[in-house]
């Protein structure tokens, strides 16, 4: 069972103010024409796209793929690789961020409008354990002499990763949110999406967050040229 020592408010607050600040970076608010609709909690729970080099039919799923760029991007900041990192400090950096997750749903699903705004916590989760679970590979090269050896990843894999997976499922026990414990599935079936999606083999899905990241990656797809333009023309970089 998690302690709740695994949970430390300072790490969430700086995930969320991260993950606010990467909208900015990223152009989002360019890709809504300046209309500020990013909030912690859906309001109106309808996207307000407005960009005119976007097909009408993805507007709906935009607002959710900005959210989980916004994600990525604060992961990639907090999380660094895995030699970088005490493993049991990680462990509640983890717990910390899949805690704002639980709270943005467990709060927005009584939103009397369904929300087209935010993804799903499962697939949140989704996304930061398989960044996780890809901790091993970051600053590594090519070069396969530079790859940790196989049981350390193992002992990475137990030590970190899967027991992220059972905070996870805890903490959507402790908020009651019982449609995301559905949606995250049993460990075998969430890790065996993880690697399905890998692979891309997309009708191997099986788990609620798993189907809707990939129903979101082809509509990223086509956002991406949109930060990138934006990137550019501020001379950013992502």
């Amino acid at each position: 069972m998690m302690q709740r020592n695994l949970l430390n408010t300072s790490i969430s607050k700086r995930w969320i103010a991260l993950h606010e600040r990467a909208h900015i970076e990223l152009g989002h608010f360019s890709i809504l024409e300046g209309i500020p609709t990013f909030n912690l909690i859906s309001k109106s729970g309808k996207s307000q796209v407005r960009e005119p080099d976007l097909p009408r039919d993805l507007w709906d799923k935009v607002e959710r793929c900005l959210e989980l760029q916004a994600d990525h991007e604060a992961l990639e900041e907090m999380l660094g690789n895995m030699d970088e990192v005490n493993w049991a400090e990680l462990r509640v950096t983890i717990a910390s961020i899949a805690s704002v997750m639980v709270l943005i749903e467990n709060v927005d699903s009584n939103n009397p409008n369904p929300s087209e705004t935010h993804p799903k916590a499962a697939t949140r989760i989704f996304q930061l354990l398989g960044h996780v679970g890809e901790m091993w590979s970051i600053g590594t090269s090519l070069n396969a002499d530079d790859l940790p050896d196989a049981e350390r990843i193992q002992d990475f894999a137990k030590d970190v990763v899967l027991p992220a997976y059972f905070d996870a499922v805890e903490m959507a026990k402790s908020a009651e949110a019982t449609n995301l414990i559905h949606d995250l599935g049993d460990p075998e079936m969430f890790f065996a999406d993880i690697a399905h999606a890998k692979l891309g083999n997309w009708d191997q899905l099986k788990t609620v967050g798993a189907k809707e990241w990939a129903e979101l990656k082809d509509a990223n797809e086509q956002i991406l040229p949109l930060v990138y333009k934006f990137q550019v023309e501020n001379k950013a970089s992502i």
